[in-house]
């Protein structure tokens, strides 16, 4: 059984003197945890004598340096005498955790010991700027994509929380009072937990075929990044950022429509792909089960365009884009309904782009194919995404519309559904909606309007969407029915 007595030691001593003391505590001197040392110490790395002393960015503290030429800090006071000892300490918290130490490594504010399960435990021995020593642990966490489990002194379990608040965290940095350790069950079993969690999340990367670099595994870990990276694409692109950014595009796309519970195979299409010609990304929308006219799969093809302003006049597009269409001609999606998608930042000028797209390939929208053509924004794409990781937004979608919010933006991607369902003040929006338009747009209005199968889907329209559908009560009034009787 763990002594609690250690344990409320150990939590006093690091909250009063933090690793070093001038006054040795006999609860922790008898389990091994403090050790003495008189006048300068030799060096912590190799034993040689001290040379001399440089300035510490850590505050009470000064940089000592060896004949070897290692540093290492210690307290500024003369009188310091006892040391934390925190090997033995870790070695046991990780004991009594069920987890086996391999190193022990010590910085200044802390000390991380290794284990062979892919834990880090980590013992927080300096309170001062204590919010950004949890700052440091918790980035750390979500950078190098690994559990940091993080011991403090009872007194500050009130700003851990606060601090842990900031960061999108889940289970990759459980916190815990020292206190816990007394009956160490719960932390176990969350450090367990959370182990678990960032095994599985590895293992449907690496099945999914996701690339397991760093962008793939930030949005696995941190959704909300989607909606980041589609904006931040954008910014590299004004920028001049250098880097292949297209491909960054495709990639976060894949992560965005993946987010909405669409099926979607991260290794199909764009540069992944083994044939040459084949469209960035494929995904397939569900049938519907509320909508029974038109609710049927819809299977979604899609190009990034990574321009500032993308200019479609100028793709050749009549022999690759039919191939696309025709690649889905498989007897697999017979009634499916096919979205042909272009993902753009913006578009550049009225006449020569979507419209002049449109008409060169319109046969194949209604012949082997029934397709839609849709341009979408990436800040739309964000939005959808926004609303999909939201809780509050999603829960008002799931009670407004028997779908859910699948069905909510499913209009999006079916012309059909996109005039039958939706108000006419979402259907006559288009990308040049201004108080003052002009006759050229004017007349890329009329064009517009009179391509059916065309969808220029924009940020303000999938806003638009989403406060309609919250006009829909039908969920949210047989919910309100329960219980029928009132007490």
């Amino acid at each position: 059984m763990i002594d609690s007595e250690l344990i409320s030691a150990l939590s006093q001593y690091l909250r009063e003197n933090h690793r070093y003391s001038s006054e040795s505590n006999s609860v922790l001197a008898d389990a091994g945890y403090l050790e003495s040392f008189e006048g300068k110490p030799r060096c912590e790395r190799c034993g040689s004598e001290i040379s001399g002393s440089v300035f510490s960015d850590v505050e009470g503290m000064v940089t000592l340096v060896c004949k070897g030429g290692h540093d290492f800090d210690v307290p500024e006071a003369s009188n310091v005498r006892y040391r934390l000892v925190d090997e033995r300490v870790l070695d046991d918290v990780c004991c009594w955790l069920g987890l086996d130490c391999v190193n022990v490594s010590t910085a200044p504010k802390y000390a991380i010991g290794e284990t062979d399960q892919e834990v880090r435990v980590a013992l927080v021995c300096r309170g001062a700027n204590y919010e950004g020593v949890l700052d440091e642990l918790f980035v750390d966490a979500l950078k190098n994509h690994r559990v940091n489990a993080i011991l403090i002194p009872d007194a500050f379990e009130g700003t851990a929380y606060d601090v842990a608040m900031k960061y999108p965290l889940g289970q990759l940095a459980p916190t815990f009072p020292l206190s816990m350790l007394s009956n160490p069950d719960a932390v176990r079993e969350t450090v367990e937990s959370a182990r678990i969690s960032l095994e599985r999340s590895e293992y449907a990367l690496e099945q999914g075929g996701w690339d397991t670099e760093d962008l793939h595994r930030n949005l696995e870990e941190n959704p909300r990044l989607i909606e980041s990276e589609l904006s931040y694409c954008r910014v590299f692109r004004e920028t001049q950022y250098s880097g292949r950014l297209g491909d960054r595009l495709e990639e976060v796309c894949k992560a965005a429509f993946a987010s909405m519970d669409f099926g979607l195979d991260p290794e199909a299409g764009g540069a992944d792909d083994l044939f040459e010609n084949v469209t960035d990304l494929a995904f397939l929308i569900p049938p519907s089960t509320q909508l029974k006219e038109d609710g049927g799969r819809i299977f979604g093809i899609a190009d990034t365009k990574s321009a500032s302003e993308t200019h479609l006049g100028t793709e050749a597009i009549a022999k690759k884009h039919a191939n696309y269409l025709r690649q889905a001609s498989h007897p697999y999606f017979d009634n499916t309904h096919v979205a042909h998608i272009f993902v753009v930042f913006s578009m550049k000028g009225l006449q020569s782009n979507e419209i002049a797209w449109y008409d060169a390939i319109e046969k194949k929208y209604r012949g082997e194919n029934d397709a839609t053509m849709v341009v979408l924004y990436a800040d739309a794409l964000a939005q959808m995404v926004n609303f999909h990781l939201s809780m509050a937004q999603r829960n008002e979608l799931n009670t407004s519309i028997g779908g859910g919010v699948t069905d909510a933006f499913r209009p999006f991607f079916n012309f059909r559904l996109f005039k039958r369902l939706l108000s006419s003040e979402i259907r006559e929006m288009t990308r040049v909606d201004g108080e003052s338009v002009t006759e050229d747009e004017e007349e890329y209005r009329r064009e517009y309007f009179g391509r059916e199968r065309l969808l220029v889907v924009t940020k303000e329209m999938v806003d638009a969407r989403f406060r309609e559908v919250l006009e829909n009560d039908e969920i949210a009034d047989i919910l309100d029915t329960y219980p029928s009787e009132r007490w």
